[in-house]
């Protein structure tokens, strides 16, 4: 853990809370050092995980989870999420609480878990929002994670990047590749396998610095991946329907941004 963001994240729970928590978990974000936009297509990527990192401070044991974003409460907005862990759903999409409902519904539904109970945990990070730092990957990977602790999950690495992306994909319906998942997860710098089994290498280095701008422009994965991959199909489409293509050629494309072999 970052000791500074450590520090500010236990400054805030003073602050409004008085309260020390029973434990602290946190995760990290990311920049993505090569192949950007590679991932959702099954290539391979390699992104670096950065000091940056999101903390959850779990304050007692309940029959509810009773989620409050710090962050949200600087911000003057709506910080509190409560849902009864046997009977949620995903409310309206830009929703914060989502990503911990979701988590919830991967982890019962990948792990048939049944007896899992609730908590009261406030969330504190420093990856700005919307920023391309996979702000929202290290929110489901640090709740994956406080609920492997909790609860004796014994989850591996992998399975808590797959529980975290199948909360972000398949849950939230956000067309995400597993490039952040894995990152937050594994820390460090790996190359990621994007394909089954997803492999992760751990990558050498020597000591560097990467200085990370914050240009202040903000998007979301939801609103930026659609469209690339909307274009990647308009294309192939246009190259299938041509008629003028070799046959060689043909095989190797498809209709869909995940079909094509892009390797080859």
């Amino acid at each position: 853990m970052s000791s500074r963001g450590l520090a500010n994240a236990l400054k805030f729970l003073k602050k409004y809370y008085s309260k020390k928590p029973l434990i602290v978990v946190s995760a990290p974000g990311r920049v993505d050092f090569l192949n950007t936009h590679q991932d959702y297509k099954g290539l391979p990527v390699i992104p670096i995980a950065i000091n940056l990192r999101t903390y959850i401070m779990v304050l007692k044991y309940s029959n509810d989870f009773r989620i409050e974003s710090i962050n949200l409460r600087e911000m003057g907005e709506e910080y509190i999420d409560i849902f009864d862990p046997h009977s949620f759903e995903i409310v309206s999409e830009k929703w914060f609480g989502n990503y911990f409902r979701a988590v919830v519904s991967a982890l019962k539904k990948n792990f048939r878990i049944k007896e899992l109970k609730g908590i009261h945990a406030v969330i504190y990070s420093d990856i700005p929002i919307g920023s391309g730092l996979a702000s929202s990957a290290a929110l489901e990977v640090a709740f994956t994670k406080t609920l492997d602790i909790i609860y004796d999950l014994r989850l591996g690495l992998k399975d808590i990047a797959e529980i975290s992306y199948i909360a972000e994909h398949d849950e939230c319906r956000i067309p995400c590749g597993r490039l952040d998942q894995y990152s937050s997860t594994y820390g460090d710098i790996i190359r990621l396998e994007t394909k089954p089994p997803y492999n992760v290498q751990r990558i050498n280095y020597r000591e560097f610095k990467i200085t990370v701008v914050d240009s202040g422009i903000r998007h979301s994965t939801g609103a930026i991946h659609p469209v690339r991959q909307q274009e990647i199909d308009s294309a192939l489409r246009k190259l299938m329907t041509y008629g003028g293509l070799p046959h060689y050629l043909c095989d190797k494309l498809g209709y869909r941004y995940d079909e094509p072999k892009w390797e080859d």
